[in-house]
């Protein structure tokens, strides 16, 4: 398999179905914004139904460390807000 083929675009269609195949428990997602321009990156996560609440918390809190640090070097930018699914939704 090459890397071209992990990468694909999914629809968010798509996505749920491999979700659900998959047993995964949906979480949140974030979504950045930087300065001078709209969002620049939104990332959703998904854990294995096994985890322990900690342990999910716990990975989902070091994910987005690293997502954050991940999307502030590779865009050169400074990230001047991360929101959550759920901070839309009360929009």
């Amino acid at each position: 398999m090459t890397s071209q083929q992990l990468l694909r675009q999914m629809s968010t269609r798509e996505w749920e179905r491999a979700i659900t195949a998959a047993d995964l428990v949906v979480g949140p997602a974030f979504a950045y914004h930087l300065a001078g321009g709209g969002p620049a990156a939104a990332v959703h996560v998904a854990t294995g139904d096994s985890l322990t609440d900690e342990a999910r918390q716990q990975l989902i809190t070091e994910l987005k460390q690293a997502i954050d640090a991940t999307v502030a070097r590779v865009l050169s930018a400074q990230i001047i807000r991360t929101t959550t699914r759920d901070e839309e939704a009360e929009r």
